[in-house]
């Protein structure tokens, strides 16, 4: 598969010359089965340039063996897929991951909610790229004994979604998470349906650009 070959190359070369394809697929010769299922599928495709950007955000500023080793262990992963469903959840699976480096908070924006009820809110987007957004969404609550007394919980959903007319949605089980994309510096979650987040928890807010 051409990320296997393209990330071993960034591996001996090194951070000072990261390669155009860092983490991406050469789909005018896909090398493999799951190349050409991939180049196929326009999702995939979009997914794939935010694995390439996130990565190499996560190179510049986190621990570049430990980052490169993860990103070795996703790519066997994706080359076992035999299936577009296997791959795109792959692919979600290292974005999310990579979102919550150091790196991935750099590249992508971060939105804060803090609201009366206690919960402390995050909304970190990267994208959109070709329509898809990644979104990590999480919030704490702290109860009313307070943080010393250990009355702290924490919650969160992660995805890579569609963003359509200003409006994304991630959803897990029963819940369902809304996002509005209210303008340029703020968002607007809205959560319905049964969701089953630590005590105290809620995702729903008015998230703004700090």
């Amino acid at each position: 598969m051409q990320i296997a070959k393209s990330v071993s190359a960034m591996i001996i070369i090194g951070l000072s010359a990261i390669p155009v394809e860092a983490a991406g697929i050469n789909c005018s010769k896909p090398s493999s089965p799951s190349d050409r299922m991939i180049c196929q599928d326009k999702s995939l495709l979009a997914r794939d340039a935010m694995v390439r950007d996130l990565y190499a955000a996560a190179l510049k500023r986190d621990d570049a063996d430990k980052v490169r080793e993860r990103q070795l262990r996703w790519i066997t992963k994706v080359q076992s897929c035999s299936d577009a469903a296997c791959a795109r959840q792959a692919y979600d699976d290292q974005i999310a991951s990579l979102l919550r480096t150091k790196g991935g908070q750099s590249a992508s924006t971060d939105f804060q909610s803090n609201s009366a009820d206690g919960n402390e809110g995050h909304l970190a987007i990267f994208g959109p790229v070709d329509g898809l957004l990644a979104v990590s969404l999480s919030s704490t609550f702290v109860g009313p004994g307070g943080a010393d007394a250990g009355d702290v919980n924490a919650d969160g959903l992660d995805g890579v979604v569609p963003l359509a007319k200003e409006h994304a949605e991630l959803s897990r089980d029963a819940c369902k998470i809304g996002l509005d994309r209210l303008n340029a510096k703020t968002w607007r979650v809205s959560q319905a349906g049964v969701c089953d987040f630590a005590n105290g928890v809620t995702l729903q807010g008015t998230y703004r650009k700090e």
